[in-house]
């Protein structure tokens, strides 16, 4: 463990495992989230919604310990470096089982210099690579995880990308010492990047979790309410916006319509774009749309919290659809 330790000594398991899944990003803790006991996902939500930030150093530290942890969980489970030597030596033969130690040894700390790019999206980390050579891109690529280095190598334009799988596919055994120092050039680019890890956490990103969990998500808010009645309510806000509801199909718009007074669409629509007013108006019949322009233009000054207030019916009423399966915002997107 690396003195970054000290950083996350006084954290709880679970203020770890909640930054954790905030650095590992929405679509690897979703996945992690189906396959876990319903009281942990509620624990763990809490627990996003409470980070302020990570900072760079925090963020490596809590990615190391959980890379070391992985580790020598899986040196136990597999019975320990020295059974694996054993193994090989007894089907390789001494001189070629050390030789393969060697090279495994090699990688994993070659490995270990580029773990700082896994907290990174892989749209930005192509954006922040791309104007290397591609043998440069080929070695930081061929030293990280195949799913995050595919992710990375398809945000490359095409003609990069070609000679970046080419250069791949031909690539030598690379000095250590290259690779060092490759990480650490690449690290001092990246630092600006790594440094702006900050407001990650929070109710918006447990509520886009949540929104793509599925059904369970709603007996999770139901637990959360059970426990903080204010922070399960504004999980629940975050969980669908109102720009959200102007995105789905007309179809779905014009039943929240049938189910909201026309005066409080006039208001909510108070300050729309023009873009938007026509989202909504296509949506009505010729008599709802008539009733729904006499409304607004009687509307003079607006408060922004009147506004939001409307708004805030809009989306109730199609909160409770989507609940109730009226709405099924999996197909409209």
């Amino acid at each position: 463990m690396s003195d970054k330790s000290e950083l996350i000594k006084g954290l709880s398991m679970m203020d770890k495992v909640a930054r954790f899944m905030v650095l590992i990003g929405e679509d690897a803790t979703v996945k992690i989230f189906q396959h876990l006991p319903k009281n942990l996902v509620e624990d763990i939500s809490t627990a996003i919604t409470q980070i302020q930030s990570v900072n760079k150093d925090e963020s490596l530290a809590i990615l190391e310990e959980f890379h070391l942890y992985t580790k020598s969980k899986g040196f136990i489970s597999s019975g320990g470096f020295e059974y694996a030597r054993e193994i090989l030596y007894k089907s390789l033969g001494k001189s070629e089982a050390d030789e393969v130690l060697r090279k495994l040894s090699k990688l994993r700390m070659a490995s270990q210099s580029f773990a700082y790019l896994d907290s990174i999206n892989p749209k930005q980390l192509s954006d922040f690579i791309k104007d290397e050579s591609p043998h440069t891109i080929a070695v930081v690529l061929s030293h990280m995880d195949a799913t995050k280095s595919a992710q990375v190598l398809m945000e490359l334009d095409e003609a990069i990308k070609v000679k970046v799988t080419m250069q791949i596919a031909t690539i030598k055994d690379v000095s250590p010492d290259v690779v060092r120092t490759i990480s650490q050039v690449l690290e001092k680019k990246l630092q600006s990047l790594l440094s702006s890890i900050v407001d990650v956490g929070g109710v918006k990103v447990v509520a886009d979790m949540l929104n793509r969990v599925g059904p369970k998500s709603q007996d999770i808010l139901k637990n959360i309410n059970g426990i903080d009645t204010a922070l399960a309510s504004k999980i629940k806000e975050n969980m669908f916006v109102f720009e959200d509801l102007l995105n789905l199909d007309t179809e779905y718009v014009m039943k929240i319509l049938q189910n909201v007074d026309a005066g409080d669409v006039a208001v909510a629509m108070k300050n729309a774009p023009e873009e938007d007013m026509e989202k909504v108006t296509s949506a009505m019949s010729q008599r709802a749309r008539d009733r729904f322009l006499e409304e607004f233009e009687m509307l003079n000054k607006v408060k922004i919290k009147d506004i939001e207030a409307a708004q805030r019916k809009m989306l109730d009423v199609a909160q409770k659809m989507i609940e109730d399966g009226i709405i099924d915002r999996d197909m409209d997107e």
